[in-house]
């Protein structure tokens, strides 16, 4: 049995998707009310959505809180898929054990949903300037999975693309993509040539002392973990557009969006239960 809790069309997608597959399912919508107790004592399976767990466990976009009673009704060996390690959930998790999988820490995962997450960027650069990007000049913060994806979808489209790198590794990857390798240590010194800039790292490296460096007429995209990793009030108060554009994939592209969701689901629970039944 799975149970999965929809607030916005990726999930939706989703949760129909599981449905179409032959999976018995419960669905909660952002008007649920609250979780039925005795239900969740049948629950194999807990889909969390995107968009975060307030500190009282009131869940994004919904009227539902996660809380210990509810961890302590589902089974033991109940497994909890969440998008990224939430510190309620976390902490929730420490006071009644439960299997806890971050679906953004498998390869896998990360790869195909930066497929969704550079169109995205790609439609907001679109938006939100009025250059081309053809020949813009842009820097990608962290050459991670996600950023790779940008940089080389942002090529692809005529950019001149600079990534910053930690790692000799990573410098010598970002040369093969035929993109500028930058030194994180050395980033800021360079921030006023770029017309734009995406950070993917989640954690601040756009402070005072960056934003200050960055041309009046760039545009900044954040699509970090809240709260990014830009000092969004400065960057305000020096009349510099700069935002945090947050799940992108269920903006641009839901539907498939959830299918990349749904492939991992369906073959981390294939696999579960081929090692239950041999």
């Amino acid at each position: 049995m799975i149970l999965i809790i929809t607030n916005d069309k990726r999930m939706s997608y989703l949760a129909g998707a599981i449905r179409d597959f032959g999976m018995d399912l419960i669905e909660y919508h952002t008007d649920s009310a609250d979780f039925d107790l005795n239900a969740l004592k049948e629950v194999d399976y807990l889909i969390l959505p995107f968009g975060g767990i307030a500190p009282d466990g009131k869940i994004a976009a919904t009227n539902l809180y996660l809380t210990e009673a509810v961890l302590a009704a589902l089974p033991r060996d109940c497994v909890i898929f969440t998008p990224i390690k939430y510190p309620k959930l976390l902490e929730l998790a420490r006071a009644v054990p439960r299997i806890v999988e971050c679906m953004f820490d498998y390869d896998e995962v990360a790869i195909y949903n930066s497929i969704p997450t550079a169109e995205g960027v790609i439609f907001n650069i679109i938006k939100n300037t009025e250059i081309t990007i053809h020949q813009a000049d842009i820097l990608v913060i962290g050459g991670g999975r996600c950023g790779q994806t940008i940089a080389r979808d942002l090529k692809a489209l005529g950019a001149r693309v600079t990534v910053t790198y930690r790692k000799r590794e990573d410098e010598a990857r970002l040369f093969e993509m035929v993109a500028i390798p930058l030194n994180i240590e050395y980033f800021i010194e360079d921030l006023h040539h770029f017309d734009v800039i995406v950070n993917t790292v989640p954690f601040l490296v756009l402070d005072e002392k960056a934003l200050d460096r960055v041309k009046k007429d760039a545009y900044i995209i954040d699509i970090a973990s809240k709260p990014g990793g830009t000092q969004f009030e400065y960057a305000k108060s020096l009349g510099l557009n700069a935002e945090l554009a947050g799940s992108l994939p269920s903006i641009v592209a839901p539907k498939t969006a959830a299918y990349y969701l749904f492939k991992f689901i369906s073959a981390y629970i294939a696999k579960k239960q081929k090692g239950r039944y041999q």
